[in-house]
């Protein structure tokens, strides 16, 4: 394997998660030399791979045993740049690459979209593949939503088009990342138990704009513009696109549409002769239904049940509780992951939430943060079973429970899918 003008064949991979697992498939296909590195522990079916393969692993942590043999090191996105061990290697002339760094060196130049945010990134991501694929061309949605981008270095020249969902851990990381459209849906805070200050945040998430040229597009809403300032591409600003009338648009909520405004925009940037009035509206519907975002269960008496479990920071809860009218009560918890809740709790003092009810690792500084702004009608629980059944305790017929967590599902779950799955299972077990 060539990459940065050196041929590499033993690689040293941290975190063996999704990610690491697409990695390692790609270097024994190409028969590279690879040792495996993960700071947590490694279940048993990865073990056995692992062994059959003959790849030597290390678990609990990093050590300097990955360093031993490797000509480069490849991070996950979970894995900051400021661990020790990457000093060392540093030190030690090994090269270090992010995945998305890695697949972008070795995929054949095939036109890439990246979408970034805050919030909205897979439905966009989603959208993006939608309309294209309407338009007649083979575009796959890729990336943070699914398939990592390594994976489809080998088959990539089969696509018009590829579309990835990139995080801001996976920004962070790269160096070299340089997609044809770049989109930046929004920004709110997030993940600043990694990132630490806001302004590394938003320093993380400039570095999608940082390689391209005026060859390039930038996708915007109007007021990032100002803090974008610096962009070489082309720009478009999404927001100030009108959207034909449509029964899907006025359905949507009003995030919904920004997503959508948004794909439409960088959709026309990949196929020229695309526009507004060409999109099939009905075509892309599917796009808005993805798992948990705000996913209506079945009716439990005359109580409508929402399922947001995507929602892991305050500004998604805060669109899920925009896009709600009437009373309702309002489910909100899991792992802290760095940033405040003052806006959160501001939203439910304005909006008719009757109460909210707390569980997990976050739900005292929920408490708090709520009770700061005079807002009172708060319970906590331990589980989420225990607080779905004190919400339909306390909910009146025609109420809405919303299930929009406003944080990670780290403390009690293994993502948030497997968060939602639990949620959907709650109630179904409630309809028996």
């Amino acid at each position: 394997m060539r990459i940065a003008d050196r041929e590499v064949r033993h690689i040293a991979i941290l975190g063996f998660g999704r990610t690491g697992r697409a990695v390692l498939d790609y270097s024994l296909a190409h028969g590279m030399h690879a040792f495996v590195s993960d700071s947590a522990g490694i279940g048993a079916e990865d073990t056995a791979f692992l062994t059959a393969n003959d790849v030597p692993y290390e678990e609990h942590g990093h050590t300097k045993h990955a360093l031993e043999q490797a000509e480069m090191i490849v991070l996950s996105p979970g894995v900051p740049r400021d661990i020790s061990l990457l000093a060392q290697a540093a030190s030690a002339g090994i090269l270090v690459i992010s995945e998305l760094d890695l697949a972008y060196h070795l995929a054949p130049r095939v036109p890439l979209v990246a979408v970034t945010g805050t919030n909205g990134k897979s439905t966009t991501v989603t959208l993006i593949e939608a309309i294209l694929r309407g338009s007649g061309l083979k575009a796959i949605a890729a990336g943070n939503i699914g398939i990592p981008f390594i994976s489809l270095v080998d088959d990539a020249s089969a696509y018009d088009a590829i579309i990835l969902e990139v995080s801001s851990f996976q920004l962070e990381q790269s160096e070299a990342f340089c997609p044809h459209v770049a989109v930046i849906l929004n920004i709110a805070p997030d993940h600043l138990e990694r990132h630490k200050t806001m302004s590394a945040y938003v320093e993380a998430k400039a570095r999608l704009f940082q390689h391209q040229n005026d060859g390039d597009w930038a996708i915007i809403p109007a007021d990032l513009e100002s803090v974008f300032s610096d962009i070489v591409a082309q720009k478009v600003i999404f927001d100030q696109l009108r959207l034909p009338s449509s029964p899907l648009t006025a359905r949507i909520s009003p995030h919904n549409r920004a997503n959508l405004r948004a794909a439409a925009a960088a959709s026309m940037c990949v196929s020229p002769g695309l526009s507004l009035s060409k999109i099939d509206l009905r075509g892309i519907e599917e796009a808005f239904r993805l798992p948990f975002r705000m996913h209506e269960e079945p009716r439990i008496r005359t109580i409508k049940v929402i399922n947001d479990s995507k929602s892991t920071n305050a500004a998604s809860a805060i669109a899920a509780l925009a896009s709600i009218t009437g009373t309702l009560i309002l489910i909100l918890g899991g792992k802290h992951k760095g940033a405040g809740y003052e806006s959160l709790a501001e939203a439910v003092k304005a909006h008719q939430v009757r109460h909210v009810i707390l569980f997990g690792a976050a739900a005292t500084l929920l408490r708090d943060t709520l009770c700061d702004t005079g807002y009172t009608e708060i319970s906590e629980c331990s589980t989420l079973d225990q607080a779905l059944s004190l919400a339909l305790d306390l909910a009146s017929d025609n109420d809405t429970i919303l299930f929009s967590p406003a944080c990670s599902s780290y403390d009690q779950y293994r993502n948030y899918v497997e968060r939602g799955e639990h949620f959907s299972r709650l109630i179904a077990a409630r309809l028996e």
